[in-house]
């Protein structure tokens, strides 16, 4: 199947081949300061998810997999930490359960922090830390998510069955990671519903809020 993506790691690799290849009147081109950015974060183990949700998801985990790795001699209560900072309107609610299958088995702890907006699949991953924070401003959206189907009647039915088999695994996964419970989900299960700060703390949505940058960063 043919690329369409150039990882960071491809970009900054081609970057550096141009300077070293290059003299200085070849008028090389520095790294992009984002691409540098990306490998300080990555050192410190800081990993954002800041777009829509899909397939790129499998980066994230690839990072998770390589850090618990790297750490396999490391005793799990002297692991750095891996944050996952969330800052996503949501997306592919199916391809984010990959995500969280890992950091649920992640022996190097993964702490997650709503930066400003985590809806739809960005709330559950979100809930799949070891430790949940979120910003004072910041919002999460639950609700049933949206499908579609086409093709023949069994097709069509069979993408039914799937659908409806992904709403309950959702509704589950969120009775299991917070406090809310059947009857307050099947209230607000057929509109968008919006939680604040207060609301994420409240039904242990997120641990903490997050009063000093300190604790994230």
């Amino acid at each position: 199947m043919k690329r369409t993506k150039t990882s960071p790691q491809e970009e900054l690799a081609e970057s550096l081949i141009g300077i070293l290849k290059g003299t200085p009147s070849d008028n090389a081109v520095l790294p992009d300061p984002h691409l540098l950015t990306y490998y300080k974060d990555e050192s410190e183990r800081i990993i954002w998810i800041d777009s829509e949700i899909d397939e790129s998801i499998l980066d994230v985990i690839r990072l998770i997999l390589a850090y618990n790795r790297e750490d396999k001699n490391i005793p799990v209560e002297q692991r750095k930490p891996i944050k996952l900072l969330l800052y996503s309107y949501g997306g592919d609610g199916q391809a984010c359960f990959g995500l969280i299958d890992v950091i649920a088995m992640s022996k190097t702890p993964v702490y997650t922090v709503n930066m400003g907006v985590a809806m739809s699949a960005g709330l559950l991953i979100l809930l799949a830390g070891h430790k949940r924070f979120c910003m004072p401003r910041s919002t999460a959206l639950a609700h049933s998510g949206s499908g579609g189907t086409s093709g023949t009647f069994e097709q069509t039915e069979a993408q039914m069955k799937d659908y409806q088999h992904f709403v309950k695994m959702m509704r589950d996964y969120i009775s299991e990671r917070t406090t809310i419970d059947a009857k307050t989900l099947a209230k607000n299960k057929g509109k968008e519903w919006y939680l604040y700060a207060e609301d994420q703390l409240a039904y242990h949505v997120v641990d903490e809020i997050v009063t000093d940058l300190d604790l994230i960063n």
